[in-house]
This record gives C-alpha cells, sequence and structure tokens, in this order.
C-alpha cells in the first residue's frame, strides 16, 4: 500500500482512539446528552413536540421548538440498537470521525499539502476534540459547514442549496452560512483587486457569487418553512442562537460553552494548532518576499475567504467558547490555502521537511510518536477531569432521586429545581414529573424576567422566603443537587414548611410537610 494511504489510515485510526478514549467515560461534560437522547426516543415513539410541559417556567412549555430535530432522528438508531446512553456514546465517535473525515476532504480540495498532517493537528486540539466528541449536534454542523463552504468555493449551488436546508434541520446555528458567504464575497473583492483575471473586471467575481446566494437564501427559507415548527417556530429558528452568540452570559449565567474563553486558556489547549498559524503567516510573507509563491486568483481568494472566517470565529470564541468549533477547522484550512500559495517556497528552501514529510518509513515513524504521546496525554487529562465531582453528569448520579419521585409523589406534580441543569437529567430518568427550568436559564428569563429573579434569589439563598416555592412557583417538592453551595438548603430547613424524604451522596428530595 502506497504511503498516502498508510498514513491517512493511521491518523484516523488515531482520531478514533482519541474519541474512543474521551467518550469510554461512564460521565458526560454536560447534561445536554441526556436531553438529546430522550428525545430522540420521545420523536420515536410519540412523534414530534410541540410542548414541552417538562420545562414550566420557560417559553417551551405552551410553544415547543426542537432546534435539532433532524439530529434527533438521526440519533433513533443508535438509542434503539443500543441501551440510550451507549448509543449516545457510539454516535458521538462515528460523527466526530465524520468532522475529521471532512475537514480532511476540504483540505485536499483546496490543495493543501499535507493534509493528513493537518488533520492530526485538530485532533491534538483539545478544545476542538472535545466539542467533536461530545453528544449533539455540534460535529454534524462543523460537517456541514464545511461542505458549504466547499460548495460556495466550487461554485455548487446545487449542493449549497441542500446543506442549507440540512442545516436549518439539523442546528440552530445556521445563520453562520451568511458569515461565510459573506467572507466569500470579501475573499472574491480582495482577490480580483490583488490578481485580477485576464480578459475580467475586478467586479467579475462578485456577479458570479449571485447564484449562490440564492441558492443560500431559498434553502435556508425552505428549511424553515418546510420543518414539523413552521410558523409558530420561526422567531426561535431565526434569532436564538444569535441572541446567546452575540450577548453570551452577559445578563445572566447561561451554560459554560457560552461564556467567553480564557484567551491564555485557549493558547495552551491549542498551542499546536496556534503556533502553526503563526509559523505559516510568516511563511506566507518570506515567500512573498522571495517572488518564491503560486498566487492565482482562486488561491487568493482561498486565503483570504478561509482568515476572514478564522478572524470571525476567533472573535466569537472570546465572546463564546462553543466557536472553538468552528474557529480550529477553519484555522488549519487558513493553514492550507497559505501552504498551497508558499508551496514552491517550500520546495526551494524547506527539502530538509519535505524530506521527513515524504519519505514513508519517517512520516509514519513520527505519526506513530506524536500520535501515541497525544493519546496517553489526552487520555490522563480526560480521565482526571471525569473524576472531578464537578467535572461530570452521569445517570447514576440521579437514579436514586428520581426513582423516588417516581414512586412516591404523584404525576404531574411540579418539581421546584434550583440547578437549571439538573432537570434533564430527570427527564431523561423520570418523565412523569415537570421542573422549572432547563437546557438554558435564558428560556426562563425569555418568558418571565420577575419569575426568573425570584427563582435565582431562592436558588442562590439571597431570599430566604421559600414558601414562595409553592405560593409562586406551585412546587410541592424541591431537588436538591448536592454540589450546590448556596444558601439555599440551610434556609429551606429553616423554614420548617419542608421536610427532606431521600438524600444521597448526590441529590436530596425534600417535599411539603402535609404531602
Amino acid at each position: 500500500m502506497s504511503r498516502p494511504k498508510w498514513s491517512v489510515i493511521l491518523v484516523f485510526a488515531a482520531i478514533a482512539i482519541l474519541l474512543v478514549l474521551i467518550r469510554i467515560q461512564p460521565s458526560f461534560p454536560d447534561p445536554d446528552s441526556f436531553y438529546h437522547a430522550k428525545m430522540a426516543l420521545m420523536i420515536r415513539d410519540h412523534g414530534f413536540l410541540h410542548a414541552f410541559p417538562w420545562l414550566q417556567e420557560t417559553v417551551m412549555r405552551d410553544r415547543y421548538v426542537d432546534a435539532h430535530w433532524l439530529y434527533h432522528v438521526l440519533i433513533i438508531p443508535f438509542v434503539t440498537v443500543f441501551d440510550p446512553m451507549v448509543g449516545m456514546r457510539v454516535s458521538a465517535v462515528l460523527f466526530g470521525l465524520l468532522a475529521f473525515y471532512a475537514l480532511y476532504r476540504f483540505l485536499k480540495a483546496v490543495g493543501s499539502p499535507y493534509p493528513e498532517w493537518l488533520t492530526i493537528v485538530g485532533a491534538l486540539s483539545f478544545d476542538f476534540l472535545q466539542r467533536m466528541s461530545m453528544p449533539k449536534a455540534g460535529a454534524l454542523s462543523v460537517t456541514l459547514l464545511m461542505v458549504a463552504a466547499w460548495a460556495m468555493l466550487k461554485a455548487r449551488p446545487r449542493a449549497l442549496f441542500v446543506v442549507s436546508v440540512l442545516f436549518v434541520w439539523l442546528y440552530h446555528g445556521w445563520p453562520v452560512l451568511y458569515g461565510a458567504f459573506a467572507c466569500l464575497a470579501l475573499g472574491t473583492l480582495v482577490a480580483d483587486r490583488l490578481v485580477p483575471r485576464p480578459g475580467s473586471d475586478r467586479f467579475h467575481g462578485l456577479r458570479e457569487l449571485k447564484p449562490l446566494a440564492k441558492a443560500l437564501v431559498l434553502g435556508t427559507a425552505a428549511g424553515i418553512v418546510v420543518n414539523p415548527y413552521f410558523p409558530s417556530g420561526l422567531a426561535f429558528m431565526t434569532t436564538d442562537f444569535l441572541k446567546n452568540a452575540v450577548t453570551g452570559g452577559a445578563n445572566i449565567p447561561v451554560g459554560a460553552e457560552w461564556s467567553p474563553l480564557p484567551w491564555l486558556t485557549m493558547f495552551q489547549n491549542d498551542i499546536l494548532a496556534f503556533c502553526l498559524l503563526g509559523v505559516v503567516i510568516v511563511l506566507l510573507f518570506a515567500a512573498g518576499a522571495t517572488r518564491l509563491f503560486d498566487l492565482t486568483n482562486a488561491k487568493a481568494r482561498n486565503v483570504f475567504f478561509f482568515l476572514s472566517l478564522m478572524a470571525i470565529f476567533g472573535a466569537f470564541t472570546f465572546r463564546s467558547a462553543r466557536f472553538m468549533e468552528y474557529l480550529i477547522p477553519f484555522l488549519l484550512l487558513t493553514v492550507g490555502a497559505i501552504l498551497s500559495v508558499a508551496d514552491p517556497f517550500v520546495r526551494k528552501d524547506a527539502r530538509a521537511f519535505r524530506a521527513v514529510v515524504r519519505n514513508p518509513h519517517t512520516s509514519l515513524k513520527v505519526l506513530f510518536v506524536v500520535v501515541s504521546l497525544a493519546i496517553g496525554c489526552l487520555a490522563a487529562r480526560d480521565i482526571r477531569y471525569g473524576m472531578s465531582d464537578n467535572g461530570y453528569f452521569s445517570a447514576s448520579q440521579y437514579e436514586g432521586s428520581a426513582r423516588w419521585l417516581h414512586r412516591y409523589l404523584p404525576r404531574r406534580q411540579i418539581v421546584f429545581n434550583p440547578v437549571w441543569d439538573s432537570s434533564m437529567m430527570y427527564f431523561y430518568l423520570d418523565d412523569l414529573h415537570y421542573y422549572l427550568v432547563g437546557l438554558d436559564p435564558r428560556f426562563m428569563y425569555d418568558a418571565d424576567k420577575g419569575r426568573y429573579q425570584t427563582w435565582f434569589d431562592i436558588q442562590m439563598g439571597k431570599d430566604a422566603d421559600v414558601s414562595k416555592i409553592e405560593s409562586t412557583f406551585h412546587a410541592s417538592a424541591v431537588l436538591v443537587d448536592r454540589r450546590l453551595k448556596t444558601d439555599f438548603v440551610k434556609n429551606l430547613e429553616a423554614s420548617d414548611l419542608f421536610e427532606k424524604r431521600y438524600e444521597d451522596e448526590w441529590t436530596q428530595v425534600y417535599t411539603r410537610k402535609d404531602l
């Protein structure tokens, strides 16, 4: 077998090992995985939901919009064939591999040298690898975004139309497609100014984008209209993602992925990718200074397209950590595009490096050593993270209290949950009762800011009047996650209104004394 085939097989085998090592842990980094598994089961057994009474104090109670319904449909086979939580792990590994494969194919499509090496750099970026391993729609959304960007660069309006429809159905982050198109227009304009094409005026490239613009608009419109949640979910489908992306956690404490990622932490976690970017930018300037570069109009457009996309996702990453899943692949595509431009310079002045890369035995040895070290380091880090009391969620933590609710609390009773992210665990384990808030506290904030503030003050221990649990929220039981470090439990016990009925290592259940 030839060298390229062996190296590609080694790279993807290594990525598969890394993804399995992360997902083989018995826990998950956030509770959304349980929500997605339960929604797949709900769609399988009952069809699409249009109300969500399990979150009583949110905008979703009476008008529910499943922004990931295509993802939930896709994971139905996994949660059916396997135990649901095992199925989520299997799907996460397969979808993560698909995202890395899309990155590899895109690197090849733009003429990048060493596409398998750049792909393994992406796998060695801890934040990106973590995002791609999560049982969520993220990996598939990254895959579709790269396919959409490829369709834009290759002027494939039909492909862009199909991808746009699928993206809207899959994930409410589809507005990023318009950002990508704006970057393509910018890259085209800059390239036409720097490297005008013979026999064409400098704006010729922009006129060529009209079919793509039409395909994008029609595709996203079709995805919104041909949708089980049209028209009631129109506002949610068009604004929710942007609302979180722009404001982050400015108004209320939201999930960690919507909070800013410290730049030093980001650099440490993904140091190889950022250092590589710095090296190739220096290489590009060196190639330009020696006039040894292959700057065609198409390659210039690619460079500016990926540079601008990387800059946008970089800016958003400093606002919301979740944009790392878009930043790293487009950073690597920027590197690949620059290398494709500066390749003649590399051939002339970096023969030793190319000799290492092109030699099948040497390159495979280097890959094996690098990947083995990475597997060991990442596995140790992930295991240490999973063993942290505050760092994971597993069904076993909540099974005892969920079982108690299922057995002793009458059906459809409202349960007060002071920790917003625990409700989806209970929804997965016990769908016979209703909770207050979950998925994102913004859904409660948008429903009623006053009631949200009351709930927030109670769960933070700032408001000692826990009688509001019943009078305001009509809850007859209270769930306590023992990792909650506030005065809430102290106020609860001091009130003499509630009695502890269940307790284990992780949770407590209180009910009204007259229940």
